[in-house]
């Protein structure tokens, strides 16, 4: 012990003084040499190749069967034609035709969903879905084909041609003999909501909300053990988008991600990672750079917890999915329904194969190309390093406490509790707030719109609390006699021991959360200086929840309208909308999905803000 400490003066050693004399610098280097970890990562040298883990997949070694091009073509004409008649709907007895010509068992589903912020806006909706029973299996297992329908009216890309590949590779499936498990095709209406009753139906289960009833379902297969999402737009079709991210982040298993692209690219398709090509030569400094800008887009995708498809509300009932989305670019070769359809049907046959469900490959990974990936014995010790940078501060606050005899008194983390209290309180009434804003705007006939009340309502009560904080919470810690440096060490345990729990579920809001606040958090104590001290507010600021989501709406406004940063209003006025509607989706998905980001940041990320902004101007030093 004589090491740490001489236990004749009880001063600290020589070498525990040195190193708090260095923190700075030790965690400035661990968080400057995490964040260059990490974009080393998306170099070729530092991840490895996808392969196969399950074997019993046999990619590609069948030979096709699928045929019926000619009549995904007539398919496609028909349902135009009646779709025509549908503009705002869905012809559900049409497809319900056509599956009972096929031959399937065909059934309906009737759901309704409540908007969580309006009760008395009440929607129905109606899915049609046909079984194909396996003529080798007992009914105890099967496979799931989805497309969603959108109707001619939508905003979002039709998906005429992928329900055509369905109902052809339906009637294709139907001659063989060969299927050991029922195929079960679903055409959702509403998108997720659909998807979601549907999924909630089959199990019999809810995702805790009461806004969806989710209705009865006519009949059921047996445990669904894969499902394949078609978002296809045209006939011809270059590329093939295939999406990943699921509810919360969840990723499906590695080993269908591979079994995908492979099976597209062997039929001549080019395969994409959140729409973005291989780049050709990965080993030069360009292409370092254009994989980790392919990294640094699948992790930001994967941080909101928002699905990219019908295939992410799966994952949550132990299903592996994933959405294939088609695309055509100009001056491409194109492929037709020929090629598309032996796709699919390599890749439902190869799932067919399955002896058991996906446990081989890795269920966490992170992809800086379609055939390259990072395993999370790889990720995770940058990530530490950077968790590492506030814990090594936050130790030598707590060892430094040595040398002052009266900060000592001054260090008790128990009495930090009325401090929590208050502000867990606060993200409740902040986690509650839209239904009673709305309830609100009702009640007094304001005549606001549903985006402008939540928001504007969020930034009333984000000024309100600030000012309760500066004063109120202030007030508590002088009570208390906290010292400064005390709460600046509970803020960075806290911290991190809440970013290694996020990052178990969802390494990118982890790293991207811990990436922005780390540095801004290790400044959170009162200086004397009156400059210095606004300045330190002005940066907390910044990280403000709300701040945050103005930021990174800004950012994605200046990359899909790149041309509107020339007329600054129009621009801003842009991203002002899309905050709005960013922070009603969080709070909806939240309700219908159980997509958690919005309870966190308010129950759990705002009360450490609320205790960094108090400790700013915390009086007892």
């Amino acid at each position: 012990m004589g090491l740490l400490s001489n236990p004749s003066d009880k001063q600290l050693s020589p070498l525990l003084l040195k190193f708090v004399g260095k923190q700075k610098v030790l965690s400035s280097l661990f968080y400057i040499g995490s964040i260059v970890w990490f974009v080393c990562l998306a170099y070729r040298q530092f991840n490895a190749g996808t392969y196969f883990s399950e074997n019993a997949l046999l990619p590609g070694l069948v030979h096709s069967n699928f045929k019926e091009d000619f009549l995904a073509r007539q398919y496609v004409a028909a349902i135009k034609a009646e779709a025509e008649r549908y503009p705002n709907g869905m012809p559900h007895a049409f497809i319900a035709a056509q599956f009972k010509q096929l031959g399937l068992d065909t059934f309906t589903h009737n759901f309704s969903v409540k908007y969580p912020l309006d009760e008395n806006e009440v929607y129905s909706g109606k899915n049609v879905y046909g079984i194909l029973r396996a003529s080798r299996g007992a009914s105890t297992e099967c496979l799931v084909m989805s497309v969603p329908y959108r109707p001619p009216d939508s905003v979002l890309t039709g998906t005429n041609a992928g329900i055509a590949v369905m109902l052809s590779l339906a009637a294709s499936f139907r001659a063989a003999s060969y299927w050991a498990r029922d195929v079960i095709f679903v055409v959702t209406e509403h998108e997720q909501l659909g998807m979601e009753a549907w999924l909630e139906a089959y199990h019999y289960t809810s995702s805790g909300s009461n806004s969806i009833d989710f209705g009865q379902l006519d009949a059921r297969a047996g445990a669904i053990q894969a499902a394949i999402n078609l978002e296809i737009p045209y006939e011809k079709i270059s590329h093939i988008d295939v999406r990943m991210e699921g509810l919360n982040g969840q990723l499906p298993n590695l080993d269908l991600v591979n079994l995908v692209h492979r099976l597209f690219q062997q039929e001549r398709f080019t395969t994409t990672l959140k729409e973005r090509e291989d780049y050709p030569d990965p080993l030069s400094m360009e292409g370092w750079i254009y994989s980790a800008s392919s990294l640094l887009t699948l992790m930001a995708s994967q941080a909101t917890g928002v699905p990219t498809g019908n295939h992410g509300l799966f994952h949550r009932f132990g299903i592996e999915a994933l959405t294939v989305a088609g695309s055509y670019k100009r001056g491409w070769h194109g492929s037709n329904f020929l090629l598309m359809g032996r796709a699919i049907e390599g890749i439902m046959r190869s799932l067919n194969n399955l002896q058991e469900r996906f446990h081989q490959s890795f269920f966490f990974y992170l992809l800086p190309a379609t055939n390259r990936y990072v395993s999370i014995g790889v990720y995770m010790p940058p990530f530490g390093l950077m968790i590492g940078s506030m814990l090594l501060q936050a130790v030598a606050l707590y060892i430094s406490r040595k040398e002052n005899p009266n900060e000592k008194q001054n260090w008790n983390f128990l009495n930090l509790g009325s401090f929590v209290l208050y502000s867990t309180i606060c993200g409740l009434l902040f986690y509650s707030a839209p239904e009673k804003l709305t309830r609100f705007n009702r009640s007094m006939a304001l005549g606001l719109s549903t985006e402008d009340v939540v928001f504007g309502g969020f930034c009333m009560l984000s000024v309100i609390h600030c000012i309760l904080t500066s004063t109120v919470g202030v007030r508590m810690l002088s009570i208390q006699r906290l010292s400064a440096n005390c709460v600046q060490c509970a803020i960075l345990l806290l911290t991190s021991t809440l970013m290694y729990a996020v990052a178990m579920g969802n390494i990118s809001l982890a790293v991207l959360t811990c990436f922005i606040i780390s540095p801004v958090f290790s400044i959170a104590k009162p200086v004397s200086q009156r400059f210095l001290k606004y300045c330190r507010y002005a940066v907390l600021m910044l990280v403000h929840p709300l701040s945050l989501l103005f930021i990174a709406t800004l950012i994605d406004t200046y990359r899909v309208f790149p041309e509107e940063i020339n007329q600054p209003w129009k621009f801003f006025g842009k991203t002002h909308t899309a905050a709005q509607r960013a922070l009603i989706y969080a709070v909806v998905d939240g309700t219908f999905y159980g997509n958690w980001l919005f309870f966190a940041v308010s129950t759990l990320y705002l009360p450490l803000w609320s205790l960094a902004w108090a400790n700013l101007g915390n009086l007892s030093r």
